[in-house]
Parts: C-alpha cells; structure tokens; sequence
C-alpha cells in the first residue's frame, strides 16, 4: 500500500513539473526568440540539437542505473546499492570525459560548417557549445547520486527540484536576456543551475539514505557487465525511438517539402504532448515494477498492467474523439489558415495514438522486469514499416501520407504482437488483455461522440471562450462514467490520496 501511495505521489508530481514546463515554454519562447532575434535564436537551437545527439552517449546506462537500484532497495541490499552506484560512477567518468572532449572538438572544428555569416554570432555559439558541453559532462558525473532519486521511488522529490530548477534558471535567464547578456551567460546559467540541481539530489538522497555510499573501491567488471547487458537494449530502443517520434519532419523536407514539413510539425508536437503525459506514469512505474518483483509475484505486475491498459484505453480514446471532433475548430483558432491541413494530421495521428498510448505502461514495465527486448522487437518493426510506408505514401499523399505512415504500424502493432508478447512475459491470457485494452476504449467511443457533437452543436465554437466550454462540458460528461472504469479498491486510494483521512466508499 504504502509503494501505491508513493506511486501516486510520483505520477501526480511528474504531470505538474510538466505542467510547469508547458507553460513556462509558452511563455519564455516568444520572449527569448524577440530578444536574440531569428540568426542568434536558431543558433541557440543547433547548439542543443547537438547536445541532444551527444547525449546518446549514455548508450542506455541512465535506464540500467534505475532498474538495478530499484531492484537492490526492494531487497533492502545496500551493499549492492552501493557497489551499482559506484561501478556507474567509474562509467560516466568516462562518459561525461568523452562528452567534454566531442564537444570541444564539434565547437572548434565542425562548428563553422553551419551557415553562420556573422563571425562574432559564430564566435559566441562557439563559446556557448562548449559550456554547454561541461553541463553535459557534469550531468553525467553527478548523475549516479544527484540524479538518481527516482530510482528510490522519490520522483515526487526529483520533480520538485526539476521545477525548482526550472523556475529559477528561467527567471535567470530573462533577467540576462533583457540586460543585454547573450548565448553564453544562457549556457553558464544552464550549466551552474543543473550542477545545483543534482548536488541537492545528492545531498538529498543521502539524508533519506545514509547507507547509500560512493566507494571507487567498489566498482567492479561484473557490474559493468550486468549494467551494459541491460543498457545495450535500451540503447537500440532509443535509437529505434528518435526514428518513429523525431523522422517525421524530416522525412517531409526530404521526400516533399519544407512547407510541408512545416504544416506537419504543429499536430505531430501535440500527439508528442499526449505521449508526454502517460510518460509521466510510466517513468515512475518502472522502479516500483522494479522493486515489486523482488518481493512478489509476476502476477502482481500483471494486474497492474492490466489495470493500467484499461484505465489508458479509456482516456486515450476519449482524446482521440476530442481531436476528431474539435481538430478544425482548435487549428482554426491556434494557427494562421495556411497551416489548415494540421487539423487532418492531427485527426489521422490520434487514430494511431488510440492503441499505442495504453502500452505506454507495457513498455515501463519491461524495462521494470528486464524483459525489454521485446519492446525492441517491436520498436524495430515499427521503425522499418514507418520508413518503407513513407517512402511509398509521402510520394503519393504529401504530409498525409506521413501521417499515415506513423499511424499504420501502431494500429498494426499495438493491437496484434504487442499484447502478445505481454501475454507471454506476464503469462496473461492474451484474450483478457484485448478486453481490457478495446472494452474501455469502446465505451469511452460510445459516450463521447454524441457528447462531443451536441455540445459542439448546441455550443458553436467561435472562440477560445467557446472551444474550452465545450472541452470542459464533454470532459465531464465522459469523466463521471469513467470514476467507475476505475476498480473500487483504486477509487477509495485516489479518494484518500486527495482527501487524507476519508474513508469512502465510492
């Protein structure tokens, strides 16, 4: 009960740091790209589009760290705890060391490869990569201490200084930003607020944890074995992720165009969102799948699975209406008229986000039991039916024809070898867990269309005022049947997670 509670907390916490990151990005975006201008703004975005590739470096070890950890504090092992911490330690020196030099060696002899006329802006982002390259270096030097709460089922207190991070370093920024500083006081407050950051987690941990101890001595190569076993396949499935979720664009600008790349790029970030949001159920799930299966039966993590399926397929379903429903009447508002087909991408994706977004939780817990490879299987036969149907359909339908490139396969997928190969590492019947994936979803269909057209048609959408009247009416309508989607048991824990103390009945 008391790892339920906890989880609870975790997933509540991580949907509101996001929340915050949501909107302090709304509003910080328009400020930054107003002040530096287009020239030194879009540098500012190479800078860390390559920092993002580099952060690949981590070939999956940040994953390996969680499960392991997780793993030994359900075993209450602090001596394995301890001799994982610091065999990770010796592997993200190296690392982080690695990282440094790349980036040093990027800024001063791949740097000037990109069209950057202006050489005193080219000189500043020079500058600006390379602090940005210490940030990343430390990140993964302080990573197995500071950055490993999580892993100690405390998301909740890993999110509050994310958020804590987040704010200040913002408020940092626009401060620097409207005092005339440029590219590389950004980068230095990047570096110093993360370097703050994963010293407080460390220091954090080790006051929940006094017998979590960094030893060099140790570290040892049978635990550098059992960590890369494992990160070797989160490492492929990574790589297997950044083609299905982060091609698309790409794709457009090189087999259509980049006016078509650019109408796609606005629904694609909104279905992006939505996978955000059932991330924040599924990061935290994974260490306390981690830690139950020390302590109690596969099927336990069974029902937690399906339980988690069908609470998803109900919601994701109702999602999937709402895009069809108000999809036109949101781009309408949203965007300028040029970009209207971003409606018929957004429609097309939610189809596909129907079926993926409840095996979200599949996936977490593979990587919570050490049976992920499986998901590689499957991320890998969506990754090539992805770029054989874009190749054949971009061609022949533009950026819709990207659209259905990505939804084909997860239809395909998610609904077939997906749920089997759950049925199997779980040793569920496969045919209760179709039911809970498609029962909740056909209900969640048959309340919310007609909810969702009367509402729109007693309701015309006209404005922003209209459109969130008429979310908020159809919301509720679908949420009161969906309570009772919700097993009893896990009403009356919601119930007294928000009000401590009740004892419902509900």
């Amino acid at each position: 009960m008391v790892l339920r509670v906890q989880l609870i907390k975790n997933v509540f916490s991580s949907w509101f740091a996001y929340g915050v990151r949501v909107v302090i990005s709304f509003f910080f975006i328009p400020f930054i790209t107003g002040v530096l201008g287009d020239a030194r703004y879009g540098v500012w975005v190479i800078i860390f589009q390559t920092i993002n590739y580099l952060s690949l470096l981590d070939i999956g070890f940040e994953k390996a760290l969680v499960r392991f950890l997780s793993k030994f504090l359900g075993q209450k092992a602090y001596p394995d705890i301890n001799r994982v911490i610091s065999t990770a330690a010796f592997i993200y020196l190296i690392i982080g060391t690695l990282a440094i030099l790349t980036v040093w060696l990027v800024a001063n002899y791949f740097f000037g490869y990109f069209k950057i006329n202006d050489l005193e802006l080219l000189a500043e982002g020079r500058s600006a990569l390379i602090i940005i390259g210490f940030y990343l270096g430390f990140r993964f030097y302080l990573f197995p201490l500071g950055g490993t709460l999580g892993a100690f089922q405390r998301y909740d207190l890993a999110n509050f200084l994310n958020i804590i991070e987040e704010l200040l370093k913002t408020l940092v920024m626009v401060w620097l930003l409207y005092h005339g500083y440029g590219l590389t006081a950004l980068a230095l407050v990047i570096f110093i607020s993360t370097v703050l950051k994963l010293s407080a987690g460390a220091i954090w941990l080790k006051k929940l944890h006094p017998a979590v101890a960094f030893k060099p001595g140790l570290a040892d190569r049978a635990t550098v074995q059992t960590l890369f076993t494992y990160s070797k396949i989160s490492f492929g499935i990574t790589i297997a992720w950044i083609i299905i979720f982060n091609t698309d664009v790409v794709l457009l600008g090189l087999l259509s165009s980049s006016a078509a790349a650019g109408i796609y790029a606005p629904g694609a970030q909104l279905m992006l969102y939505l996978r955000h949001i059932i991330n924040a159920i599924g990061i935290p799930l994974t260490p306390a799948v981690s830690q139950l299966e020390s302590t109690t039966p596969l099927s336990k993590i069974g029902d937690i699975y399906l339980k988690s399926v069908k609470y998803i397929s109900y919601l994701s379903f109702f999602i999937t209406v709402g895009i069809i429903i108000y999809a036109r009447s949101f781009v309408g508002l949203w965007l300028e008229p040029g970009f209207a087909q971003a409606a018929r991408v957004m429609i097309i994706l939610a189809a596909g986000s129907a079926f993926f977004l409840p095996q979200i939780i599949g996936n977490y817990i593979l990587f919570g039991i050490e049976k992920h490879k499986y998901l590689l299987y499957v991320l890998t036969c969506e990754a090539v039916m992805k770029i054989i149907l874009s190749v054949i359909l971009i061609n022949r339908y533009g950026l819709l024809g990207m659209a259905l490139a990505a939804t084909i396969p997860q239809v395909l997928l998610y609904v077939t070898i997906y749920p089997y190969f759950m049925a199997r590492v779980l040793k569920l019947p496969l045919v209760r867990i179709m039911i809970n994936s498609l029962s909740p979803g056909l209900l969640a269909l048959v309340i919310s269309i007609p909810a969702g057209l009367l509402t729109k048609y007693l309701i015309p959408v006209s404005g922003w005022a209209s459109f969130f009247v008429n979310i908020g009416i159809v919301t509720v309508i679908v949420a009161l049947p969906g309570w009772f989607v919700i097993d009893a048991e896990d009403r009356r824990l919601l119930v007294n997670f928000i009000k401590p103390g009740s004892n419902s009945k509900s």
